[in-house]
């Protein structure tokens, strides 16, 4: 049975003749009680005290958690996004490098046809050349046949 100040303070002594100094007895009962009283209120003060310390443990432990979480979400994104960014990189690269060989293929492939058409011109120059010459050729022997007729006929006139 739990004892209280109330109880302590109504307990009531029976008298005897060699009996206890009833005001010594009633000033302890007194004192026993409001001490009690005290370490009760203490008690219940530092209850309630636990009880809001336990709610900011139970609050903080909740936030390292979320905290934890967070990071660890956290580290994943990261590690998704290097991941991601890495294939990016790599795609990219390739990207570029299929560009650069289709670049040279059509370089070579322009550096053929100018090629080619620098021989069609070549080809085509000697001849004109050719031609050209040989028409010379033909004013040239024409003039010669024609030149003596010419002199010849301001002559007689």
């Amino acid at each position: 049975m739990a004892l209280t100040p109330i109880d302590i303070l109504h307990t009531e002594f029976k008298s005897s003749f060699k009996g206890y100094n009833k005001s010594q007895v009633d000033d302890f009962v007194s004192a026993a009680s409001d001490a009690l009283e005290s370490v009760l209120r203490e008690k219940c003060e530092l209850m309630h005290k636990v009880d809001q310390l336990q709610a900011e443990v139970d609050r903080v432990r909740k936030i390292e958690s979320a905290m934890s979480d967070a990071l660890t979400l956290a580290q994943k994104s990261a590690d998704e996004v290097r991941a991601s960014a890495h294939k990016q990189a790599e795609l990219t690269l390739k990207e570029a490098e299929n560009a650069r060989v289709q670049m040279t293929i059509d370089n070579q492939r322009e550096i053929e046809r100018q090629r080619a058409d620098i021989a069609l011109l070549q080809e085509t120059k000697g001849r004109f050349e050719s031609e050209f010459r040989l028409t010379l050729q033909m004013y040239k022997d024409w003039l010669e046949k024609s030149m003596p007729e010419n002199l010849i006929r301001s002559e007689v006139a």
